[in-house]
């Protein structure tokens, strides 16, 4: 680590470590005042519960309709059954529910007992799937960008296949559109699939140097984890802190229950609780969120400083020992405050991302909700790719957050570097290599969970084996995008590295520049091409205006 760091952000770490030690009191609290036993079924569902007269039973009921027939004259539907739900009656001693029987088409306990060790070999098989990923990208990534493309190609042709001997003629003509036009771009894109396929090998060559790097992001993984399972805990406690009250949509007594405002049956009672339950509720997410971005935000800071003292060291350099200690020191000391400070924007973004959906979900016909939210989408993203630049430029300067944001930007606008950031292909392209890797992956447990079922006469091997390699693809999916975000971090570091390079006149890898010049030089000769097409088009606007205009003056 540079003793010479200052630091940077102070007070959003203790911030940070308030909200922290706030949800973890209030966890406390919630797990000793939690509603020791259930309030019994029957009871709540006759009112038994709650007709003491401190409830006031009949004017409560009294208030919920008269509440319902209000919303209701104003044209609003009311949300019945939101807070409670009619408690089922006990199951008799001959249901079929209570003693389901063993030829049942689905036993979710041995179904359990069958696919957990299979689910922990793939979770344990994806590690090393995703570290192969890697190498394959380090040792032959021209193969492996091509493969993913064609692979792409070649599923949409399946598909449309599929429709076809179905006899779907309109699906069918769908997606052999959609498959020959992708081939179409793909074929237009060859030279910049080739320069992404060098990117991604030269960039790589940063993990084989330094492979702890791979361990450490591993590591902070785990310690997010070890916050956010007792952080759900303490806010299932909370929501066992309450009283019994009469239901809030209950409106009238009927029988041995109560029904709602429009007849439907639901319980007497209800569990209400506390009133300072919310607000936890709402500090918990909100702690959540951001230990979780932290957990990022420092996984991104370490391999941007990782990765700069890598790609500055000396020709020849091939001791890199302690780097990795170094970045994770920084970051957990003079730089935490501008870590928490990043991964609190981050947070305030996804928090604000999930209220424009709920909006538009909600106000899906209004046109101008859906424009605001489409121009919010915009703001989120390039929130998202400021902030991202602004960790990895002060994880190799050690700047705070505000000025490290400056500083990249600037950096990447002097060098007329912005034009990187609207690739997308690294991020498909490796995507796309978790995707197949993931599917071969749950194809191949399919296949052996399938041979060891039959082989052990299990009932209903096939359906077993098939919910088994779904679940495997799916949890080898999760973890091999693990992997793909450390690599599209070390694109993004070893980038940020060259346009700094390339501002002060240095060239310290020279196999990095030819790519990124390359890169630079085919995105600025794109610009430059779609510049004289707009600027040829209006010149030749202009010249058929003056025809139009001398041929008016020559008339009489």
């Amino acid at each position: 680590p540079n003793p010479r760091r200052r630091k940077q952000d102070a007070i959003w770490s203790w911030v940070f470590l308030a909200v922290i030690l706030a949800t973890a009191a209030g966890g406390a609290l919630a797990y000793a005042g939690k509603y020791e036993e259930a309030p019994d079924a029957t009871l709540m569902r006759t009112g038994g519960a709650c007709n003491a007269p401190e409830f006031d039973f009949d004017a409560t009921l009294v208030a919920n309709e008269q509440r319902y027939r209000a919303r209701a004259m104003r044209g609003d539907e009311p949300e019945l059954g939101a807070d409670d739900a009619a408690t089922p009656a006990p199951a008799a001693s001959g249901d079929s529910a209570a003693d389901p029987s063993p030829d049942a088409p689905f036993d979710a306990d041995d179904f359990q007992a069958l696919a957990a060790p299979w689910i922990l070999v793939a979770l344990v098989g994806s590690f090393f799937l995703g570290l192969l990923m890697l190498w394959m990208f380090r040792q032959c990534a021209h193969t492996m960008v091509w493969t993913v493309i064609y692979a792409k190609v070649a599923v949409t042709g399946a598909v449309a296949a599929m429709f076809l001997v179905q006899g779907a003629l309109i699906p069918a003509i769908i997606f052999a559109f959609f498959t020959a036009l992708s081939a179409f771009c793909f074929y237009l894109w060859t030279n910049e699939l080739n320069l992404i396929a060098s990117l991604l090998q030269v960039a790589t060559q940063g993990l084989r140097d330094n492979p702890h790097v791979i361990t450490t992001t591993v590591g902070l993984s785990v310690v997010s984890l070890l916050y956010i399972a007792p952080a759900v805990a303490a806010m299932m406690f909370a929501a066992e802190n309450g009283h019994v009250a009469v239901s809030t949509v209950a409106t009238a007594k009927s029988g041995d229950g109560c029904v709602d405002f429009v007849g439907a049956a639901v319980d007497c009672c209800g569990f209400q609780v506390d009133p300072w339950v919310p607000y936890y509720m709402t500090l918990s997410i909100v702690s959540l969120l951001w230990v979780t971005s932290a957990a990022l935000e420092t996984r991104l800071y370490v391999i941007g400083g990782t990765m700069c003292q890598w790609y500055f060291a000396p020709a020849g350099t091939t001791d890199f020992s302690g780097v990795v200690w170094g970045s994770l020191s920084n970051a957990l000391g003079p730089s935490f405050g501008t870590i928490c400070f990043g991964s609190f924007v981050l947070t305030m973004t996804e928090m604000a991302k999930a209220a424009t959906e709920r909006l538009r979900r909600e106000e899906r016909e209004n046109i101008l909700v859906c424009l605001c939210a489409a121009v919010m989408e915009c703001v989120y993203a390039l929130v998202e790719y400021i902030s991202k630049f602004a960790v990895l430029q002060a994880s190799m300067t050690g700047e705070a957050f505000c000025d490290a944001a400056a500083s990249a930007t600037d950096i990447l606008s002097r060098n007329f570097l912005m034009a990187y950031g609207t690739y997308a292909f690294p991020s498909m392209i490796l995507q796309g290599a978790a995707l197949v890797l993931a599917l071969g992956c749950g194809v191949l447990t399919w296949t052996l969970a399938w041979a060891q079922f039959a082989a052990t006469n299990v009932v209903n091997a096939s359906m077993y084996a098939a919910i088994v390699g779904a679940l495997c693809g799916v949890v080898a999916f999760v973890a091999l995008t693990f992997f793909v975000m450390i690599a599209l971090n070390v694109v993004d570091a070893v980038f940020l590295c060259y346009a700094m390079d390339k501002d002060r006149n240095m060239v310290n890898h020279a196999e990095f520049h030819a790519v990124f010049e390359e890169v630079n030089r085919v995105a600025l000769a794109s610009l430059v091409a779609s510049d004289s097409v707009c600027i040829a088009y209006s010149n030749m606007a202009n010249t058929h205006a003056m025809h139009d205009g001398t041929a008016e003056a020559s008339q009489p």
